[in-house]
C-alpha cells in the first residue's frame, strides 16, 4: 500500500520541480526517454494552461457593534461562501466609497444608526480569484432597535466559541486586544 503513495508523491515532486508548465527541465528528467511531449516537440505547449482568470478586487466594511457588553454577530446563510460560519455585520461597498458612504451602507444593512465608529483593523485576504479588503470598525447603535435578522447579541466569551470566517476571526482577535 505504501508503493502507491510513494508513486503519487514522486509524480507530484516531478511535476513541481522538473516537468513544470513553464520552462520544463527535460535535460535532467528521469522520464525524458519515454516522454511523448518531448518526442513530439510539444514540451513548450503542454500543458495548455489557458488564460489566467482575472483577479477581482472587492472591498467590504464591517462593524463590531457593542451593546451592554454584548456583540452583534450573525451566521452566514446556506448556499454562500463560508455558509454557516459566523461574522460581524458587513456589507460590500465600491472600491472608491468614502467613509460616509461606507457608514451609510452599514447602517442600511443593520437597519439602525451607528455611533462612535472608530477604525479597528483592515484585513486583506484572498478567496479564489477575489482579493478582498475588509475594513472593520467598532461602534455602538443609536437606540436599541435594529432590523429583524441583523444578528444576535452574544457575550464576548460566547462569541469567542463561535466558528467565525477567518477574516472575521482576525477582527475579533484584534477587538479583544
Amino acid at each position: 500500500s505504501g508503493r502507491c503513495s510513494a508513486l503519487n508523491q514522486s509524480l507530484m515532486e516531478l511535476g513541481a520541480l522538473i516537468c513544470t508548465p513553464r520552462q520544463p527541465r527535460c535535460d535532467i528528467c528521469p522520464l525524458a526517454k519515454p516522454c511523448a511531449a518531448r518526442r513530439e516537440g510539444l514540451t513548450e505547449e503542454l500543458p495548455n494552461l489557458g488564460a489566467r482568470v482575472a483577479i477581482t478586487a472587492r472591498r467590504f466594511v464591517a462593524c463590531v457593534v457593542e451593546r451592554d457588553g454584548a456583540l452583534l454577530v450573525r451566521q452566514r446563510p446556506e448556499g454562500v461562501v463560508n455558509a454557516h460560519l459566523w461574522e460581524f455585520a458587513n456589507v460590500e461597498v465600491a472600491l472608491d466609497a468614502t467613509a460616509a458612504e461606507a457608514q451609510r451602507a452599514l447602517e442600511a444593512e443593520l437597519g439602525g444608526a451607528l455611533e462612535s465608529l472608530t477604525p479597528l483593523v483592515t484585513v486583506k485576504h484572498s478567496i479564489t480569484r477575489f482579493r478582498i479588503t475588509l475594513e472593520a470598525f467598532r461602534g455602538g447603535v443609536n437606540g436599541r432597535t435594529l432590523r429583524a435578522g441583523a444578528g444576535e447579541w452574544v457575550s464576548v466569551e460566547r462569541a469567542w466559541q463561535f466558528p467565525f470566517t477567518s477574516a472575521h476571526r482576525r477582527v475579533l482577535e484584534t477587538f479583544l486586544r
